[in-house]
């Protein structure tokens, strides 16, 4: 059975087991009583979140559940979901702790076959205002390694030593070419309060590993992302509009637009046939990726270019790099591109424009040919 809350959400809702030195170990090994608190609190915390006020309201396998009977789900049940199961499928022991547990957020039915949100601890209102509330203080994460080695767990386990926390989202895309999900490399991370998502938001700094992690309001990336969305589709428009006017037009009368110099900076390093494409590499610039124009490199190649937007905008990279840039576990190294090789560069992406249009001018004549009363229009007799 599917896990109905998809294994991309849990709690920070944990509980700290208080152990005496005689309690923490016997002669150097962890006690089978610290074993079993370890694992008490997993099944508290983990329980706790299918039912709490995050999840509840937007879990509709969990919704449907609690009202067949008066918000019961039995345990036969819940042993099922995927991230309660890889802690224990024991019902007893999932009882057990339940009924240890000191808040009575959870209540186990006495006969120790199901467990229900106790009706003391009412959920509130999921509407429209409860979701604005959460987005304000969410936090947009990224810079985490999208290889397949990061888990949720890692992520809950990281987040603590930021204090408390409601929610960790990992943020999915779907692979079609190989019929998978794959991880984006940012994360959604809910406060509790504003106040505590301002403290981990205007932190100096923050890095996973060594790598700078970039972190915006959700609300901001949010907009950022209409705005980027609105722009591509009002220059699709343009395109659109000026391909129109310019249908007669040969496409050798485009003239050419001056490009900025100081721009490019060749990276070399990265492991010959590695699974390294050209967004890892923009993702890898971290806040200096919404500079970078282009990316000339191709999966399995050792080395390539980048070219930024601003005139030498090249030289800012590279002292704030300091000279490299580690992609997943390789670092390659930056360069100045100057001289000759710069002109050279200049000139491939002058040609590459130039046969653009060329290849744009001859698609429209071709569209107007089918569309118009040419020699192909003409009645069969």
């Amino acid at each position: 059975m599917r896990d109905p809350t998809h294994a991309e959400f849990t709690t920070s809702r944990a509980y700290t087991i208080a152990m005496t030195e005689g309690e923490a170990t016997t002669n150097g090994k962890t006690s089978e009583a610290d074993e079993t608190q370890g694992i008490d609190a997993k099944i508290i915390r983990q329980v706790e979140y299918y039912f709490g006020d995050y999840n509840l309201p937007r879990d509709k396998f969990m919704q449907e559940e609690i009202k067949n009977d008066d918000g019961w789900i039995t345990l036969d049940t819940m042993t099922k979901f995927k991230r309660l199961a890889a802690i224990t499928t024991d019902k007893e022991v999932i009882a057990a702790a339940l009924k240890n547990s000191a808040n009575g957020f959870i209540e186990v039915h006495e006969n120790s076959e199901k467990i229900r949100r106790s009706p003391s601890h009412p959920l509130p209102i999921f509407n429209d205002e409860v979701k604005l509330e959460t987005v304000k203080r969410t936090i947009y994460c990224k810079g985490f390694p999208k290889d397949g080695s990061l888990t949720l767990d890692h992520l809950l386990e990281y987040f603590q030593q930021y204090g408390p926390y409601e929610t960790v989202r990992m943020r999915h895309f779907f692979n079609k070419g190989e019929d998978k999900q794959g991880f984006k490399g940012s994360v959604l991370v809910v406060f509790p309060t504003v106040e505590k998502a301002t403290e981990f938001k205007d932190l100096t700094e923050v890095k996973y590993k060594g790598t700078y992690l970039i972190r915006k309001w959700y609300e901001d990336y949010m907009e950022e992302k209409k705005k980027e969305i609105d722009e591509r589709r009002a220059r699709k428009e343009a395109r659109k509009k000026k391909d129109e006017q310019d249908d007669d037009k040969p496409a050798e009368d485009t003239p050419d637009v001056t490009l900025p110099r100081g721009t490019f900076i060749h990276f070399s390093g990265l492991k010959e046939g590695s699974e390294v494409t050209r967004e890892d590499i923009k993702e890898a610039l971290g806040e200096l990726a919404d500079q970078c124009a282009w990316v000339g490199f191709s999966r399995g190649m050792t080395e390539g270019y980048l070219r930024f937007r601003e005139e030498y905008f090249n030289q800012e990279v590279m002292e704030k790099m300091d000279g490299k840039l580690k992609v997943k576990d390789m670092e390659a190294k930056f360069r100045l591109v100057e001289g000759e090789e710069e002109e050279e560069q200049l000139k491939l992406i002058k040609e590459a424009r130039s046969k653009l249009r060329s290849n744009s001018g001859k698609k429209r004549k071709s569209g107007n040919q089918g569309r118009g009363g040419g020699p192909q229009n003409k009645k069969r007799k």
